[in-house]
């Protein structure tokens, strides 16, 4: 900011012209409003980003490409452009983690994508909320539904019923071993009975 080195900082500070402050930790820390002072600007708020999110199913980066050039054709060139390339189903998507990095970081005040189901195909509202929290808004740019991504809809579903399908069938698997362990153990304790049996 003040645009010299550390070393002359460090003389302002032992001359006066700077009052520093020290943490338990040993840091140094300066006043901002005492280094703007010195530099004459006014204080202002310190200006954030907007982020720009595309995300398709399968990583068609044809898709992707679409999404950001209506984004940039309706807003401008962004701070931040963010890709994914998975489902809308997968909550730990790498993009998806970045935007909430940003957020909390208090980088971006704006996210902007293309339709809700690019965000996210479920709990868009929660997804809001959380980034409304790090006082960041979340805007849709086009509300209309677009034909090309029925195919990309029907494989988000098809991953959704796998994914049911599977815990059901690894829950019945586990309900038929623990059948299996009983009547093995039932079948234990018969013989021990009978065994305890004769030798009486």
């Amino acid at each position: 900011m003040l645009r010299v080195t550390p070393q002359t900082v460090r003389r302002w500070r032992d001359a006066g012209k700077l009052t520093a402050f020290r943490t338990p930790g040993g840091q140094t820390l300066y006043s901002k409003e005492e280094i703007l002072g010195i530099i004459g600007q006014p204080i202002t708020p310190e200006e954030k980003g907007t982020a720009h999110y595309a995300r398709s199913s399968d990583g068609n980066k044809t898709l992707i490409k679409n999404q950001l050039e209506r984004l940039r054709d309706r807003y401008g060139e962004p701070d931040y452009e963010i890709k994914d390339g998975a489902s809308g189903l997968n909550e730990n998507r790498r993009g998806l983690n970045r935007l909430i990095k940003l957020a909390k970081e208090g980088k971006i005040d704006t996210i902007r994508v293309t339709q809700k189901d690019r965000l996210s195909r479920f709990g868009n509202r929660y997804l809001e909320e959380l980034f409304d929290s790090y006082g960041v808004k979340v805007i849709y740019a086009f509300d209309e539904n677009d034909k090309s991504l029925t195919e990309e809809l029907m494989q988000d579903f098809m991953s959704l019923v796998a994914s049911f399908t599977g815990k059901y069938y690894r829950l019945r698997g586990y309900e038929e071993q623990k059948k299996l362990l009983k009547t093995a153990e039932k079948n234990i304790e018969e013989k021990k009975r009978k065994k305890h049996g004769n030798n009486s």
